[in-house]
């Protein structure tokens, strides 16, 4: 019992490693093709984001159902309770931008359905480790992809707003992105028992949102009629090429024995993307 009272006492003085802001975007007058002026960049993106509401629920149930084994790690256990407050907030914008977006007659809104129902079916298949691991090689997928939003790819965006929606999502990635593979560190070790089943899930877990993310590119493709713009795919197929060539190191460098998230140090460009926000000071109590 006295020790259970050393460690609440421990967490009380511990703070998080990162905030946890409240946004509320507005979306209402958004155009039909938000980026680069084109429907498969827009699609892309779109399609990408409608995996958020449900992926990152899903990342924090994957967290949550093993977060009891750390409790004598303060610190990590209050990045955990950030890093649950920052995805809820992440699912809650993107929904409500799907919302948005139905005034444009595409029903992204669907996909999120597709999105829960495969999610829940690996959910209830696989052992919480396993769970847990999809979400490490998940949030190093998007850590990297996060770093090219922040440099450049958020310049295509033509609407503030939406503009603003993905840059302070991938501020916040980028504060967090640790914080599973720690969880999973701490409570597996780092020996070659936990290192197999960590590339093992992230290359399935890669197959898996690269096939979801462009199968739904075309099907919002298909429900613009735009599936035969081929001016438009040859655009996006050269944007493709130059981001692959960018990203393609970064996704490699988790097969590394050694690998952790913080051997990418982007807190220069995040800091400056704050200024720009001006998110610097905005945040909410942690969720637990």
């Amino acid at each position: 019992m006295s020790t259970i009272v050393e460690v609440n006492k421990i967490k009380q003085r511990v703070s998080s490693s990162f905030p946890v802001r409240r946004m509320d975007y507005k979306f209402q007058q958004m155009p039909k093709y938000w980026c680069n002026n084109e429907p498969t960049f827009t699609h892309y993106f779109t399609g990408m984001s409608t995996l958020f509401p449900e992926g990152e629920a899903f990342f924090v149930r994957s967290v949550r159902a093993l977060r009891h084994k750390i409790k004598d790690n303060p610190q990590l256990d209050r990045d955990i309770s950030a890093f649950i407050g920052q995805e809820a907030m992440h699912s809650k914008e993107h929904h409500a931008f799907h919302l948005s977006a139905q005034q444009h007659g595409l029903d992204p809104q669907s996909l999120e359905h597709i999105t829960g129902i495969v999610i829940k079916t690996f959910e209830r298949i696989f052992p919480k480790k396993w769970n847990l691991l999809v979400t490490v090689g998940l949030e190093h997928y998007t850590a990297a992809l996060v770093v090219e939003m922040m440099k450049n790819v958020n310049e295509l965006m033509n609407d503030d707003t939406i503009r603003n929606l993905w840059l302070w999502h991938s501020v916040e990635e980028s504060e967090h992105k640790a914080v599973a593979f720690d969880l999973y560190e701490n409570l597996y070790g780092q020996g070659l028992d936990a290192y197999i089943p960590r590339i093992a899930l992230f290359t399935f877990s890669l197959i898996l949102i690269t096939l979801l993310s462009n199968s739904y590119q075309l099907i919002l493709m298909a429900r613009d009629h735009q599936l035969l713009n081929i001016k438009s795919w040859l655009k996006f197929s050269s944007f493709m090429t130059q981001s692959i060539r960018a990203l393609m190191p970064q996704f490699l460098s988790f097969y590394r024995f050694d690998f952790h998230p913080n051997n990418h140090d982007e807190s220069e460009l995040v800091q400056k993307v704050k200024a720009q926000l001006g998110i610097d000071n905005i945040k909410i109590a942690l969720s637990n």
